[in-house]
């Protein structure tokens, strides 16, 4: 399997269907006499901005930190919990259980006190 090619920026879905970010990152573990191991794979918007830029992807950790969206940040997927892998990543676990919807909490919030808008 080729790592960057097969996993890297396929969208991840939890098992129920729904999207849950792109694979921004994946995480190896190094093991003395052995193979490098997939060990977790990372989604968050920080993590794909320091794949641009380690600058960029502070500067993005600390936006996320400003807005209070940043707990549990980068949502760390292991292996154990993937179930499939298709043209996307089936994961065993629940979207909203997940730091991947804060963004879309904080976001229903703050669009919740805007005249009109419920």
């Amino acid at each position: 399997m080729d790592l960057v090619r097969d996993l890297l920026d396929n969208k991840v879905v939890d098992r129920n269907g729904r999207e849950i970010g792109r694979v921004d990152s994946i995480v190896l573990e190094i093991r003395d006499g052995a193979p490098p191991r997939i060990a977790a794979l990372e989604v968050g918007p920080a993590v794909l901005a320091s794949r641009i830029s380690p600058v960029f992807g502070r500067i993005v950790s600390g936006s996320e930190h400003v807005f209070g969206v940043d707990e549990g940040r980068p949502l760390r997927i292991q292996v154990g919990s993937i179930l499939d892998i298709t043209d996307h990543v089936k994961v065993d676990v629940a979207a909203g259980q997940t730091c991947a919807a804060a963004v879309e909490r904080y976001l229903r919030r703050w669009v919740s006190r805007i005249p009109g808008a419920s």
